[in-house]
């Protein structure tokens, strides 16, 4: 017979104690919880009772002191600061419009100020714009972003009507990046919005991917092509996303 030390407690003493243990953390849990949930709360009611102009005059400056922030950031990961300055502070200027802060509020409070501002200071070269390539440009445009190239060589078609982010019957035979710019310009017309009518080869590489383009996104339907491109990338240092399947 094997004797129980007398120094081990009980198993029932052993279970009651995990128990006030599990107590102890879900107390802890719900008052975290609570704690968030009460801080959401209350920024969202501030934002409604405070004035717009008082909420844009903050942002404003919140928007001042994240700009030189993110200039600097830029310069320490070796992008060219001076040739995008420009566009970078027109970005900035953008955000304190009154109408274009309104309309992308719902980014910002999700993302955040200063990531809002990234997004609106970005180049995206988007290539292929089909089904999936203006889907992607479409809501690249909704989210804010400040400057894109849309390269396409082919036109809308009736049967491109059943996958295509924006166009109409009225727009069959129009190149497909022409198509995406108007449509562009009706629901964010800030945006830069440059269209190019080229089918990606070797003669066309540099006109599409020189200007430093923050990320380049692949939505060609031909393999070689696509594949042409991401080499081209990979060669160029430029960071891709690749639509494949």
């Amino acid at each position: 017979l094997k004797l129980r030390s007398t120094t081990e407690p009980p198993c029932h003493q052993r279970e009651g104690e995990r128990e006030r243990e599990m107590e102890e953390r879900v107390k802890w849990l719900a008052l975290i919880g609570a704690g968030a949930l009460f801080g959401s709360v209350t920024t969202i009611a501030l934002l409604k009772l405070l004035p717009r102009k008082v909420v844009n005059q903050c942002s404003r400056k919140a928007i001042d002191s994240s700009g030189e922030r993110f200039l600097s950031e830029r310069a320490t990961i070796g992008h060219n600061v001076l040739g995008e300055e420009n566009h970078v502070m027109a970005s900035l200027d953008l955000l304190k419009d009154e109408i274009v802060s309104e309309q992308l509020t719902r980014n910002i409070q999700f993302f955040g100020l200063q990531s809002q501002q990234k997004v609106t200071a970005s180049y995206v070269v988007v290539i292929g714009l089909g089904g999936v390539g203006s889907h992607a440009a479409s809501m690249l445009l909704r989210s804010g972003v400040g400057r894109l190239l849309l390269v396409d060589f082919d036109q809308v078609s009736l049967s491109s009507l059943n996958r295509h982010a924006v166009a109409t019957r009225e727009d069959v035979g129009i190149p497909k990046a022409h198509c995406l710019k108007q449509h562009f310009a009706s629901i964010f017309p800030e945006c830069h919005v440059d269209a190019r009518v080229l089918l990606y080869d070797a003669s066309s590489e540099e006109e599409i991917l020189s200007g430093h383009p923050d990320f380049v996104l692949d939505c060609i339907d031909n393999i070689d092509t696509k594949v042409a491109l991401l080499a081209a990338c990979a060669r160029r240092g430029l960071k891709v996303l690749s639509a494949t399947g």
